[in-house]
C-alpha cells in the first residue's frame, strides 16, 4: 500500500483518524473529506477519499447502507493504546530498541518469551549505540541486582499488581536486617539514576483499611506475591502524597563556560523544567520542578556542576545548600569535626 511511504506525513495522520472515527460509528464521504482537510490539506481529500472508498485502500473500510463506511479493523491489536492505527517502527526506532536489549533494566519489563521474541525480531538490526559508549562517573557502584532471578520475579509481580490494580503481600528487610511482612497497594515505581536503584511507592492496608505510605527499596523485598484481598473503595492509585511537587521550583543560573547549558539539559532531562535566555547577563535562567522527596538528590547533582551554575532559590533550598557546603568545608579543613 503506497501510502505507507509517508507513514509520518499528513496523509497517514488523516487516514488513521478516518479509521478511528469509522471504528466508533459509520461515517459519510463528506465527513472523511472534512477529516482530510483538518489533518492534511484541502486538496488531499481528492486523493485519499476515492482510494479509501473504491480504490487500492478500500479493504480498510466496509461500506454500509446509504453510503456509510465503517472500519474493517476488527482486532484490537491493530490499534494502539489511544485507539489509533499502530505506526510501523522506523529503522531508527528499531536500532534504539536493539541498543536497549543488553540493558538488564530493560529486561525487567518483559516476560521471558516476549523478550526472546523481540530479540529475535531485531537480530539483524544494528544497535544505535553500545553500552560501552557511556561512562557513568557519578553513579554508585552498588546498584540493584537486575539480573538476579528473584529480583526479576519480584519486580514483575509488583508491575503486574500495578497494571491489575491489586494489592501485594511482601516480606521486606530493613537496613538493619530485620524483616516484616505487609500488604501493600503499589502506586509507583521510581528509579534513581544516582543510586541505580528502583524504589516502590505504595500504601499499606490491613483488614480492608488504609494504613501508612511506604517508600521501599525494591532490592530489599525478599518475597512478593499478589493478594486477593479487595482494594478499599475509592482508593486513589495516584496517591496525592507521591504526586506532590515543591511549592516553588529550584532556580539556577547557567553560564556559558564548559558547555554548561548542554550538560545541564542532559543531566536534568528527567525533571520538568523551564529555561529562558537572559541577554543582559548572557546566561540562562532555569527553573527545575521536583518532588520534595528528591530534593536532596537534586541538591547533590547541582553542587557537582561547581561554579558554572549558581543556585538562586528558593530560600529553603538555599539553606540546605549552605549547610551542606559548610559541612563539606569542615570535613576538609577541620579533622576533628564529627
Amino acid at each position: 500500500m503506497e501510502w505507507f511511504e509517508e507513514i509520518y506525513g499528513s496523509y497517514f495522520q488523516a487516514v488513521r483518524k478516518i479509521l478511528l472515527e469509522a471504528g466508533k460509528a459509520p461515517i459519510t464521504i463528506k465527513e472523511m473529506e472534512e477529516i482530510c482537510r483538518r489533518y492534511a490539506s484541502p486538496e488531499s481529500a481528492l486523493a485519499i477519499v476515492p482510494k479509501l472508498t473504491k480504490g487500492t485502500w478500500s479493504p480498510l473500510l466496509e461500506e454500509q447502507e446509504k453510503h456509510l463506511f465503517s472500519s474493517a479493523l476488527r482486532r484490537p491489536e491493530n490499534l494502539s493504546a489511544d485507539g489509533f492505527l499502530k505506526v510501523p517502527l522506523t529503522k531508527m526506532q528499531k536500532s534504539w530498541l536493539k541498543a536497549l536489549l543488553p540493558d538488564p533494566r530493560f529486561r525487567l519489563f518483559f516476560r521471558e518469551k516476549d523478550f526472546d521474541a523481540l530479540k529475535e525480531e531485531l537480530s539483524e538490526q544494528e544497535p544505535l549505540f553500545h553500552k560501552d559508549d557511556f561512562y557513568y562517573f557519578d553513579r554508585f557502584a552498588d546498584g540493584d541486582p537486575y539480573e538476579a532471578p528473584w529480583y526479576i520475579t519480584n519486580f514483575q509481580t509488583v508491575l503486574k499488581a500495578m497494571i491489575c490494580k491489586c494489592p501485594v503481600f511482601l516480606t521486606y528487610q530493613s537496613g538493619k536486617g530485620t524483616e516484616r511482612t505487609l500488604e501493600l497497594l503499589p502506586c509507583r515505581l521510581q528509579y534513581s539514576p544516582k543510586d541505580d536503584k528502583f524504589r516502590l511507592l505504595g500504601v499499606s492496608q490491613s483488614k480492608g483499611k488504609l494504613c501508612a505510605p511506604y517508600i521501599l527499596n525494591l532490592a530489599r523485598i525478599r518475597a512478593c506475591c499478589l493478594s486477593r484481598n479487595p482494594v478499599p473503595a475509592g482508593f486513589d492509585w495516584d496517591f496525592a502524597k507521591f504526586q506532590k511537587e515543591a511549592a516553588e521550583p529550584v532556580r539556577i543560573r547557567i553560564s556559558r563556560e564548559r558547555n554548561a547549558l548542554e550538560r545541564c539539559m542532559l543531566h536534568f532531562a528527567n525533571y520538568e523544567k523551564q529555561t529562558v535566555y537572559e541577554p543582559e547577563t548572557d546566561t540562562w535562567l532555569c527553573s527545575i520542578y521536583c518532588d520534595p522527596a528528591d530534593e536532596t538528590e537534586l541538591l547533590i547533582e547541582l553542587l557537582s556542576f561547581g561554579p558554572v551554575i549558581r543556585i538562586l532559590g528558593p530560600d529553603a533550598f538555599l539553606s540546605q545548600v549552605r549547610e551542606r557546603v559548610r559541612r563539606q568545608h569542615a570535613l576538609f579543613y577541620d579533622p576533628e569535626t564529627p
